[in-house]
């Protein structure tokens, strides 16, 4: 039998809808007919085992849903001889990052989804900008991506409407639905923290700690460990469980001419799940492991960043022209003066 005719799209609407933050209109009508039981099977991002141990809680795969941006992080005002975080950066970074996530959101709440599992992040650079210039940081554009399969899990507790996302793998969720526990909100945060002349001799002894270096980490990590605790305070969540932290550090010009000292860049992402006791819920068994199933791989989310192959060749790729740009800016810069 013939799939119906589609209704053809109007563009400029389907334009307009992802200009607001929503969806395009392809999409729309993508997950309608996957809700609608108009197509036979369901797409998924989940292994064999993870949809095995998944069926074994009560969770039915809908579809797989994704989210992504291509985000401009711009420029920021002149920030020599300061120590402290970017702002502008680490807003653009949250940004680029809620905008992706919302839209896996609104592909979920389309299929009727209780929750999405299995989310896999990537972020790789589009265009370099120049980097470590003093006020010219900034200008770069990055593509930030989020997969993973919406489910129906009657079990998890959700207004109506609003699925709970959640990076879990199917055998983390296996876990914690057999031991009461439930999901809540995916937290995440981003972190770009400067520090002015990481390497003052005013600041350390050689064979010891560098002190400014130190503490500027440290910092970094403080604030986006209390802006990821207030996120699970918000969902309701008793724990934290899976955090997933990068931390990326580098020297950087100051942006001083002539001035010999160079500054520290540091980028922190925090990426987590909450989870709570189902209310209501009481424990009576003990959770062990189904046979042939959950033994083949442990318990534990898959590596975050997967990529397509030649991705990271190009990332990398990319990270040289980069390098190389600001070192071409820096001899330019030095010969001017």
């Amino acid at each position: 039998m013939p799939a119906p005719k589609r209704p053809p799209i109007d563009m400029d609407a389907s334009l307009a809808s992802l200009s607001a933050g929503g969806l395009p209109h392809r999409a729309l009508q993508r997950l309608q007919d996957e809700a609608s039981g108009a197509r036979p099977f369901f797409t998924s991002d989940l292994s064999v085992n993870e949809f095995m141990v998944a069926r074994e809680v009560q969770c039915t795969p809908i579809s797989q849903v994704m989210g992504s941006t291509i985000f401009h992080i711009g420029r920021v005002a002149d920030y020599k001889g300061k120590t402290g975080e970017m702002e502008t950066l680490s807003h653009a970074h949250r940004d680029a990052r809620r905008t992706a996530i919302s839209r896996l959101y609104q592909e979920a709440r389309a299929v009727g989804a209780d929750a999405v599992i299995g989310v896999r992040l990537g972020e790789r650079p589009i265009t370099a900008g120049r980097h470590g210039k003093g006020g010219d940081d900034g200008g770069q554009v990055i593509e930030f991506t989020v997969i993973g399969t919406a489910i129906r899990a009657p079990w998890i507790t959700h207004q109506p409407g609003e699925p709970v996302v959640t990076d879990l793998s199917g055998q983390d969720l296996w876990a914690l639905a057999r031991d009461g526990y439930e999901p809540c909100g995916f937290l995440y945060d981003f972190c770009h923290y400067h520090v002015w002349h990481v390497m003052n001799p005013n600041s350390w002894t050689p064979g010891g700690e560098v002190t400014a270096a130190v503490n500027g980490v440290d910092n970094a990590r403080r604030l986006v460990a209390g802006r990821v605790v207030d996120q699970a305070r918000r969902h309701g969540a008793e724990m934290v469980v899976g955090s997933d932290i990068k931390v990326s550090v580098r020297e950087v010009s100051c942006g001083w001419g002539g001035c010999e000292l160079n500054d520290l860049d540091i980028d922190i992402t925090w990426y987590a799940t909450g989870v709570r006791r189902i209310p209501g819920r009481t424990v009576t068994h003990e959770a062990k492991v189904p046979p042939l199933v959950l033994g083949m791989i442990p318990l534990g989310r898959r590596k975050r960043g997967e990529v397509l192959e030649g991705e990271a060749d190009e990332s990398e790729r990319l990270a040289e022209i980069a390098r190389k740009q600001e070192e071409r800016a820096q001899e330019s810069e030095g010969k001017s003066e």
